[in-house]
C-alpha cells in the first residue's frame, strides 16, 4: 500500500522550489517588462528628459555662493518620485491586468508555479525598474548638474523610497484586480497617474498651486512622498529627514491596495458575447444558413469615397476603444483646464491673453498625439499583424487607407480643438475674433496634416509599433518644450532657434497669432515651413514606407 508513495516523493523532488520559481518568475517579468513602451517612456525617458529640459530652461545657477547649492539640487527629487512612482503604479496595473485579460492567471493553476510568487515576480519587476530609475536619474543629476545626496538623511531616504515602492506596487496591484478589463486598468492607472503628478506639483516649477487643490493632493500619496524627498534633498533643511506624517499617509495607502488587491484578486475577466444567448440572427446571412434561399444580389465594388469614409471610421472606432491613446488626446483640454485655473487669464508679456496662448499650446499637443504617436503606432501595428499586406486582397487600396486613417486622425485633432475652445470660453474668459477663428481652421488643417505625414515617415523608418509610440512620445515630448507648447518663449534663445527648425512651433506659433485678440495675424513663415516638412515627410514616407512586416 505504500509503493505508490515513491513516485510522488519522485514528482516532488523533481518540482522547482517556490523560491527559485519566483526568482525565475522576476526574470521574466522584467524582460517582458523592458519590450513595453510603457515602461520604457515613463520609467526612464520622461523624468530624465523632464530633468534635463528643466536644467535647460531654469538653468543650474548657484543659489547659495557659500555652500555652492545649485538649482538642480531641487529639481532631482521630483525627478526621483516621478521615476519610482511611474516605474511601479501604472506598470503593474497594466502588466496584471493583461495578464488576467490573456488567461494567464487562470493557467497558473496547472503550473507548479503559485500564484503568490507570480505576483512577488512582478512585484520584484516593478521594484528593479524603479530602482533602476532611480539610479540612472541620480547619476545624470550628481554627474551633469553636482546634485548631492545628502549623508544624513541617507537613510530616511531610502526608507520613504522603499514604503513609497511598495505602496505604489500594491496601488497598481488593487487598480488591476478591480478593473473590469486590461483597457480600462491602464486608462484609469495612466488617468490617475498623470492626473496625481498634476495635482502634487510634479510639473510646477516656480509656481504655486492653489491651496484648495493642494490640500486635496496632500490626502493622495503621491504629494506627501514626492514633499519628503524634496526635504531629504534640501540642503537648507535641518534634521535627519524623517517625515512621519508623510510615511503613515504612503503606507496607509499601500495598506488599503493590498486588502484591495488580495479580495479582488480571484476574479477573472468577464465574458463578451456578439449576442445575447438565445437570439436568433435575422437578415439573408441567417436565411442562408438554415438553407433558406435570399433575394438574389450583384454585388458591387464600393466607391472610392465609401471605402475612405468606412476606413476612417473603423480607425475612429479603435481609438475610443483604447482607453491608452485616448487618454493621450483627452490630456489636452484636462491640463489646458488645470493651468487656466492656477495662473488666470494673465495677459503675456506680448500682449496675448494666457488663455489665448495655452489653446494653441494644447491643440498642437492634442494634434501632435492625435497623428504623430497614435496614427504612426497603429498603422505599424496593422503592418506588424500582416493587415496591410492582406489589403492587396480587397476593394481598399493603400492610398485609400492612408486617406481613411489620416481622416480620422484630423476628425479627433479638430474634437480636441473645440473642447479646448469650449472650456476656454465657458469658464476663463476665451475670446477669439470670427476671422481668427476661420483662419484657425486653415491652420490646424496644414498643421495636422504635416504632422500626419510626419507620422508616417516615422512609422516607415522605425521597425515595429512599439518602437514607432516610444520615439513617437520621445519626439513629441521633447520638441513641446522647444516649441513654446509647454514653455511658452521662456526658455533661452538657442532653444527656441532649435524648435524653430520643426512643424511643431510652427503650428502652435501660426495658431496663436490667428486668435489675436487684436486681430488675426499672417506670418507666411510658419506655412512656409509647414509645407516644406509635409511634402518633404510625405516624399520620405513614400520612398521608405514598407507594407509587410520586417522579417526577424
Amino acid at each position: 500500500m505504500t509503493r505508490p508513495a515513491a513516485p510522488v516523493r519522485a514528482a516532488e523532488a523533481g518540482r522547482p522550489a517556490a523560491a527559485r520559481l519566483a526568482l525565475a518568475q522576476v526574470g521574466y517579468a522584467v524582460r517582458a517588462l523592458w519590450r513595453t513602451r510603457m515602461v520604457l517612456i515613463f520609467t526612464f525617458a520622461m523624468p530624465i528628459v523632464w530633468l534635463v529640459v528643466i536644467g535647460i530652461v531654469a538653468g543650474n545657477e548657484t543659489v547659495d555662493p557659500v555652500s555652492g547649492v545649485r538649482v538642480m539640487q531641487f529639481v532631482t527629487p521630483v525627478a526621483v518620485a516621478m521615476g519610482t512612482f511611474f516605474a511601479t503604479f501604472p506598470t503593474l496595473a497594466t502588466s496584471l491586468s493583461e495578464a488576467r485579460d490573456g488567461g494567464v492567471l487562470k493557467r497558473l493553476r496547472g503550473t507548479p508555479l503559485p500564484a503568490w510568487a507570480y505576483l512577488a515576480g512582478q512585484i520584484g519587476a516593478a521594484l528593479i525598474f524603479a530602482v533602476a530609475s532611480l539610479a540612472v536619474t541620480l547619476a545624470v543629476a550628481v554627474v551633469a548638474y553636482g546634485v548631492e545626496v545628502r549623508a544624513e538623511t541617507a537613510l530616511a531616504l531610502v526608507v520613504t523610497l522603499l514604503v513609497g515602492i511598495a505602496s505604489f506596487s500594491a496601488l497598481g496591484l488593487a487598480v488591476a484586480t478591480v478593473s473590469a478589463t486590461a483597457a480600462m486598468a491602464q486608462a484609469i492607472a495612466i488617468g490617475a497617474s498623470i492626473v496625481l503628478a498634476f495635482i502634487s506639483g510634479m510639473f510646477v516649477i516656480g509656481g504655486e498651486l492653489p491651496e484648495w487643490l493642494s490640500r486635496i493632493a496632500a490626502a493622495f500619496p503621491l504629494k506627501p512622498y514626492t514633499d519628503a524627498l524634496k526635504t531629504q534633498f534640501d540642503p537648507f533643511e535641518e534634521g535627519s529627514g524623517w517625515d512621519p506624517a508623510a510615511l503613515a499617509i504612503v503606507a496607509a495607502w499601500g495598506v488599503a491596495g493590498t486588502l484591495v488587491a488580495v479580495w479582488a484578486f480571484r476574479r477573472q475577466p468577464r465574458s463578451v458575447r456578439t449576442h445575447a444567448p438565445g437570439v436568433a440572427e435575422a437578415g439573408p446571412a441567417a436565411r442562408e444558413k438554415a438553407g433558406a434561399p435570399g433575394p438574389a444580389r450583384t454585388a458591387r465594388r464600393p466607391s472610392a469615397s465609401r471605402l475612405v469614409f468606412d476606413q476612417a471610421r473603423a480607425a475612429n472606432r479603435a481609438t475610443w476603444r483604447d482607453p491608452g491613446s485616448l487618454l493621450f488626446v483627452v490630456i489636452p483640454v484636462g491640463l489646458y483646464a488645470l493651468l487656466l485655473t492656477m495662473q488666470g487669464n494673465v495677459v503675456l508679456p506680448g500682449g496675448m491673453p494666457f488663455a489665448t496662448f495655452f489653446a494653441a499650446s494644447m491643440i498642437t499637443w492634442g494634434a501632435g498625439t492625435a497623428v504623430f504617436m497614435n496614427l504612426p503606432e497603429a498603422v505599424a501595428r496593422a503592418r506588424d499583424r500582416g493587415g496591410l499586406k492582406r489589403l492587396r486582397g480587397t476593394p481598399l487600396s493603400a492610398s485609400q487607407y492612408l486617406v481613411g486613417v489620416t481622416a480620422a486622425g484630423l476628425a479627433l485633432t479638430f474634437l480636441i480643438a473645440v473642447l479646448v475652445l469650449a472650456t476656454g470660453y465657458a469658464f476663463f474668459g476665451l475670446r477669439i475674433p470670427a476671422a481668427g477663428l476661420a483662419l484657425g481652421v486653415l491652420v490646424v488643417l496644414l498643421g495636422t496634416l504635416t504632422l500626419a505625414a510626419c507620422g508616417f515617415l516615422l512609422a516607415a523608418l522605425v521597425p515595429n509599433a512599439r518602437a514607432v509610440g516610444a520615439v513617437g512620445l520621445m519626439f513629441l515630448f521633447v520638441l513641446s518644450f522647444a516649441s513654446d507648447v509647454f514653455i511658452g518663449g521662456g526658455g533661452p534663445d538657442w532653444l527656441s532657434t532649435f524648435g524653430s527648425l520643426f512643424p511643431l512651433k510652427h503650428l502652435q506659433n501660426a495658431l496663436a497669432d490667428a486668435w489675436d485678440p487684436g486681430g488675426p495675424v499672417l506670418d507666411w513663415v510658419h506655412y512656409a515651413v509647414l509645407l516644406v516638412w509635409a511634402a518633404g515627410a510625405a516624399a520620405l514616407a513614400v520612398r521608405f514606407f514598407r507594407w509587410e512586416p520586417r522579417r526577424a
